[in-house]
């Protein structure tokens, strides 16, 4: 009887430290990455076109934010990835329903600083799918390839040896030739390492 007691108490210990083990090894950044993440934020749009009114002209209204990465890391501190991101948001005006998706497809990096802290920066190429409203009542939908920026902070902690989840904040602008783009985001996101 003491054996078997001596054997459940090891195997309950093993069990127990085999989740920490995992931690402590867990994958480092390098190599292959994917991941994505959900959120919102607000966002405005700025229109060089007097006639036309998009709903969201300074007024910070708050949109979906979807993100998927790519990438890989060079070092346990720095990363590299392509990532997709969108902005979604419908607006009323009158008896309209404006459709708003803001899309980013950008080139970025993370420098991890302490732990799982890390800065986020990325350019690209963005492109609008606006509609609009004319003063006359009549709609109007822009639709614009441009070049987009971001910088962003996060934090990941790693669930287990592959999977790591966190917290990211963000500013993006998009810059078109009529329109610009602002938008502030938070998102919850996941990593497979």
């Amino acid at each position: 009887m003491p054996r078997i007691i001596a054997a459940i108490v090891a195997t309950a210990i093993l069990l127990t430290a085999s989740s920490a083990w995992a931690i402590q090894g867990y994958k480092d950044r390098h190599g292959f990455f994917v991941g994505g993440g959900v959120g919102g934020g607000p966002g405005s749009i700025v229109l060089d076109d007097g006639d036309v009114a998009s709903g969201l002209e300074g007024t910070g209204d708050l949109g979906l934010h979807l993100h998927g990465i790519v990438g890989g890391g060079l070092t346990d501190n720095l990363v590299f990835g392509a990532e997709i991101n969108s902005w979604i948001r419908t607006v009323a005006i009158n008896q309209n329903q404006l459709n708003h998706q803001q899309w980013s497809f950008n080139a970025v990096s993370n420098l991890y600083l302490v732990h799982g802290l890390f800065l986020e920066g990325g350019l690209g190429l963005a492109y609008a799918y606006s509609d609009g409203q004319r003063q006359d009542g009549s709609s109007h939908r822009y639709q614009e390839m441009g070049l987009a920026a971001k910088a962003g902070v996060g934090f990941e902690y790693f669930l287990n040896g592959t999977v790591a989840a966190g917290l990211r904040f963000g500013y993006t602008r998009h810059f078109y030739s009529r329109v610009d783009f602002d938008t502030f985001t938070g998102a919850i996101m996941l990593r497979w390492y």
